[in-house]
């Protein structure tokens, strides 16, 4: 049976060539993280739902904007068996692999399916796509709330 844990990964070094070369803008690594944060904390509150873009990279995504912004209300449960898979060695790697992850998401339309068919490594027991489901209940609940 796959796992999550069999899932395509993105290649370190391509994630730190696209900091390099689009990320950064002169700024330091610590700097750029928190901009990008703050500015899907932003959107967040704008519109909940879109978390669901970020698909397993969220747990991790949650977890910085939890411990880099003062005042987020997105709640504090964070899946700690996906955030262990899908996190890169640096903040503003995994960063960038999150951002990289929803655009495509985003161009595709699917900006608010929780639903995510990851691919799976081709000496996987099962190699069909792995159906992640975003379901973060902090988030749901904030849905629920704003409508």
């Amino acid at each position: 049976m796959t796992t999550l844990i069999d899932t395509v990964m993105p290649v370190e070094d391509d994630i730190e060539q696209v900091l390099q070369v689009d990320g950064l803008a002169g700024r330091t690594e610590d700097a750029f993280t928190a901009a990008y944060l703050s500015n899907v904390a932003v959107q967040l509150h704008d519109n909940p739902a879109s978390y669901r873009s970020f698909g397993p990279w969220w747990p991790e995504v949650k977890r910085l904007m939890s411990e880099n912004l003062a005042n987020q209300d997105f709640g504090q449960s964070i899946d700690v068996d996906v955030k262990a898979i899908y996190c890169l060695t640096r903040p503003a790697l995994t960063v960038i692999a999150a951002h990289l992850y929803r655009a495509e998401r985003i161009d595709s339309g699917y900006l608010y399916s929780a639903y995510h068919e990851l691919p799976v490594h081709d000496d996987a027991d099962d190699t069909e796509p792995y159906l992640y489901v975003s379901a973060d209940e902090d988030m749901e609940k904030l849905i629920a709330i704003r409508g």
